[in-house]
């Protein structure tokens, strides 16, 4: 693991680390976490481990279990949970942010959109997930709102481990980016109403692709 320094407090150091490879996926969904072998590979006391355990358990990255410890499984009722908030949310962040975007924002967004597609050819799916996180978190931010902001803010970080768990799971088509590439269009002639439509089809069909996939995972 990256080593530890004394110019900020361990624990918020050991919870970036972990938060890091958690979401990276260096450390898998479902595994199990001990406190004292973080602490012996990071060269730490436990105290400071445990904090940064508390710490990714209120970020649910991390759910306590009859056997302790395991970073967030993902189960169908967590994707399903976390759909429903993105579906309530950003789509109106993106209908307020469609007169806020800056000419920089919009060509950052169509940038993130040409990255996808390459990296989604390549099969480079991690990069895929890089570039899908900042397209979205673009528009979000735009939006101006603190407390909307704040509040996606609080799942962010499920939200990325469960994209990385639908292109980990499941071979993807790129259709999602053409949907992309509509609500950028929409941005791009400040029409807040079509940018708000087709950002919430996009998120629905998410939904929709992961739980067909799930499906035929359970029928095998």
């Amino acid at each position: 693991m990256s080593a530890i320094t004394k110019s900020l407090p361990f624990h918020l150091q050991i919870y970036e680390i972990l938060k890091g490879k958690i979401l990276n996926g260096e450390i898998s969904r479902g595994e199990r976490l001990y406190e004292n072998k973080i602490s012996q590979e990071l060269g730490v006391s436990r105290s400071p481990v445990r904090e940064a355990l508390r710490m990714l358990e209120q970020d649910e990255l991390v759910v306590v279990t009859s056997t302790g410890l395991i970073v967030n499984p993902m189960e169908f009722s967590d994707m399903e949970e976390i759909y429903q908030c993105r579906m309530a949310l950003e789509p109106f962040a993106a209908k307020i942010s469609a007169d806020k975007l800056t000419n920089e924002d919009l060509a950052a967004l169509r940038n993130l959109v040409i990255q996808a597609r390459v990296y989604h050819n390549q099969k480079a799916y991690e990069k895929v997930v890089e570039s899908n996180t900042q397209f979205h978190d673009i528009i979000i931010q735009s939006s101006g709102n603190s407390r909307l902001i704040g509040i996606i803010e609080k799942i962010r970080s499920l939200i990325i481990l469960s994209r990385k768990t639908e292109f980990e799971c499941y071979q993807r088509e790129e259709g999602y980016l053409d949907e992309h590439e509509g609500v950028l269009e929409a941005l791009t002639q400040r029409n807040g109403d079509e940018a708000e439509r087709l950002l919430r089809i996009h998120i629905m069909n998410d939904f929709e692709f992961y739980s067909l996939a799930y499906e035929k995972v359970l029928k095998k």
